[in-house]
């Protein structure tokens, strides 16, 4: 269990550059919109460290690519670490409890990760997502069209892109439906808890709510391995067969406790950037309403332009030099995903919206190399079925204007919370 080594993040030290003074990801101006100060920053220093976080920013992106491509001299297992250190008080609720979820892919490393990744990653075949297609695009329509005969303005992350990624998870891990407030809520809390900085007092109360989170599913994964049926998890199950050297019932425990997090999240999250990307730029959106502009090339160019994940850690095994910057073993690492999708060394024109950009498909939205994300094919399904849905129905859609982006504060995901759109 991982959860409580947080000690380290606050005890790292290194040197105390211009940028290192700059850089504060919980500005809330940075936090509203990070990339003009990311532009400064990667082309200034593209390599530095952050004494609020405890890490090494790293910002361009040949030297992100590289570092997520090496898992010789990287290692992932910081990956889910809460950024702030626990209190005594949070502490003891998770140590108290049977709280335990073991390393197995986004922070795990090589051997095992590529063992863990080719028993889990097995039951996500291309059937099993083509079969979701008919539940995801009916899913869609329903929460579409239940907005347009609603009353104009609406928000468009309450009326769709908050709850149909988690509708279809569920449908993949086979979850009741009624269960998605709850799980969205814990998501949100592992967001803070993890990435943000919460206060002591808010520390006590998501660890509390971790606790409920993993209970939740461990004995969803029970249930399964009691009475399997068409879903993910009972796959899992009758891949097992019984035998703990492929797989425990407790780690396919823990998988369902990261897909219930990352599995909708960052859907959530990559909708709600691209149609705030996409409807104030008119020509494009009516282009795409009238079937000129094909959807998915839309889809990857928002994936690069505002990525869900802003940022991922690795940990350096040994001491490295990045962008010409000697960096000591054991140094905490933030790749920044949005400074190293918007590096004009390798995208032209990169705060462009350019649908159709020659090397959009290289972007780092969901990682690149051994830890490439497994739920990218679904996650693309699903944002390209909602852009589709609200062209045919809401073709006139356009963002209210004045309004608040409100973010939730973290280093890691953008997830914007409401965004008021009219018709």
């Amino acid at each position: 269990m991982r959860l409580l080594s947080t000690d380290a993040s606050a005890q790292a030290a290194g040197p105390v550059t211009e940028a290192s003074t700059r850089f504060d990801p919980f500005d809330p101006a940075y936090v509203l919109d990070p990339y003009p100060a990311l532009a400064q920053l990667r082309e200034s220093e593209g390599v530095f460290f952050s004494p609020a976080i405890g890490s090494w920013i790293v910002t361009r992106f040949d030297t992100v690519k590289a570092i997520l491509r090496d898992t010789h001299r990287y290692s992932a297992l910081i990956a889910c670490d809460p950024l702030t250190p626990l209190c005594p008080h949070a502490r003891g609720i998770i140590a108290a409890s049977d709280f335990d979820v073991p390393p197995l892919l986004v922070n795990n490393d090589p051997p095992s990760h590529s063992r863990y990744r080719a028993f889990f990653g097995a039951p996500l075949k291309r059937e099993r997502l083509a079969a979701l297609q008919p539940f995801i695009e009916q899913t869609v329509e329903d929460h579409v069209t239940r907005m347009a005969a609603g009353p104009s303005p609406a928000d468009l992350v309450a009326a769709l892109t908050w709850d149909v990624p988690a509708l279809v998870l569920f449908r993949l891990l086979g979850v009741p439906a009624e269960d998605v407030a709850k799980v969205k809520h814990w998501a949100s809390s592992r967001v803070m808890m993890t990435w943000g900085r919460p206060s002591e007092a808010e520390q006590v109360k998501l660890a509390g709510e971790a606790v409920e989170y993993y209970r939740y599913a461990m004995a969803l994964v029970q249930r399964k391995s009691q009475a399997p049926s068409d879903d993910y998890l009972s796959d899992l199950v009758r891949l097992r067969d019984g035998d703990d050297g492929k797989a425990t019932l407790h780690e396919i425990g823990a998988i369902a406790f990261n897909l219930l997090f990352a599995g909708h999240e960052t859907t959530s999250s990559a909708s709600a950037n691209l149609f705030k990307a996409i409807l104030p730029r008119r020509a494009l959106w009516e282009a795409i309403c009238r079937g000129e502009q094909p959807i998915a090339p839309v889809v990857e160019e928002g994936l690069r332009l505002d990525p869900p994940v802003q940022a991922w850690r690795r940990q350096a095994k040994e001491a490295v030099e990045l962008d010409g910057v000697q960096v000591p073993a054991g140094a905490r690492l933030l790749l920044v995903f949005a400074a190293a999708n918007r590096d004009p060394v390798q995208f032209p024109e990169p705060d462009n919206f350019v649908p159709g950009r020659r090397n959009v498909m290289q972007h780092v939205a969901f990682g690149t190399g051994a830890h490439f994300c497994l739920g990218a094919p679904l996650a693309r399904l699903e944002v390209a079925a909602m852009v589709a849905s609200v062209a045919r129905h809401l073709p006139g859609l356009t963002l209210v204007p004045g309004q608040d982006y409100p973010y939730t504060p973290n280093t890691s995901f953008r997830a914007l919370r409401q965004l008021m759109v009219a018709w």
